[in-house]
């Protein structure tokens, strides 16, 4: 049997048949073979938009790489990035092979809308205060 993976965003009366039509071809198979279905249930939130992105490089890294001066220099767009997606950014914990924990930063890719959008606020927010960079 192969490996069954299927998403359903429940939307109406047809992605639930849909779900209800997969679990019932395929429960007792996947049971008679010792790998039974998991069902995961959560609400659907989708990964942030490309139009994110681009909002974020253009109107929030932009400006800051142009108006912030720290120590009497100025930094590039990469850098700025790196630095909020260390403060604001989304991490999680890993433990390695060899037990130590260490927390690693999520690309700004794996974030949700909401998470994005939140991040982009704290950003600005943050740059506005303390840098001084105004954005339009």
């Amino acid at each position: 049997m192969r490996l069954i993976y299927r998403e359903f965003t429940l939307r109406d009366g047809l992605s639930w048949n849909n779900l209800v039509a997969l679990v019932r071809a395929n429960a007792r198979a996947a049971i008679d073979n010792d790998k039974p279905l998991k069902v995961i249930v959560t609400q659907a939130e989708a990964k942030r938009r490309s139009v994110q992105n681009r909002y974020y490089w253009a109107a929030v890294i932009t400006p800051i790489a142009e108006q912030a001066w720290v120590g009497g220099r100025q930094f590039s767009k990469e850098s700025w990035h790196e630095l909020y997606g260390r403060l604001f950014g989304v991490c999680e914990d890993i433990t390695l092979p060899d037990g130590e924990v260490v927390t690693r930063r999520l690309s700004t890719t794996d974030m949700t809308v909401s998470q994005f959008s939140e991040y982009c606020e704290r950003v600005q927010a943050h740059a506005a205060q303390d840098y001084g960079v105004e954005f339009s």
